[in-house]
């Protein structure tokens, strides 16, 4: 019987130096507010992606919209919230100015070599 205590509290006392400690912090409004703004931004141009007229002036420009929809996705929460102002602030019918934004944007990052979604340009320090 003392053998079983003494396994039984080695088990316990291995387990507990083996959990580690754990940590608990209250979440601020802001934080939350933060992230749940950022997932709308990128959501929202998700979205102006998937709709035809878009698509098909993507298409005509020579893009997969499943590329812009991952140059999306690689997108900071600072350039996707400047991008979603920049749509929002264009007249109405300013998709093609949100396309051509957008596709500045991929050529910008393919030029200093963050991305490559255009092959027929070369990144700055290659």
């Amino acid at each position: 019987m003392k053998f079983l205590k003494k396994i039984a509290m080695g088990c316990f006392s291995a387990t507990v130096l083996m959990s580690g400690s754990v940590h608990a912090e209250a979440i601020s409004s802001d934080s939350v507010m933060q992230t749940q703004a950022a997932y709308y931004n990128k959501q929202q141009l998700i979205d102006m992606v998937n709709r035809a007229d878009v698509q098909s002036k993507l298409v005509s420009l020579g893009v997969d919209s499943n590329q812009a929809i991952a140059r999306i996705n690689g997108m900071t929460d600072s350039e996707i919230a400047q991008l979603n102002d920049e749509i929002n602030q264009a007249p109405a019918g300013g998709v093609v100015g949100a396309v051509l934004t957008v596709l500045a944007i991929i050529a910008i990052l393919d030029l200093i070599g963050v991305t490559d979604v255009y092959p027929f340009i070369r990144p700055v320090n290659s």
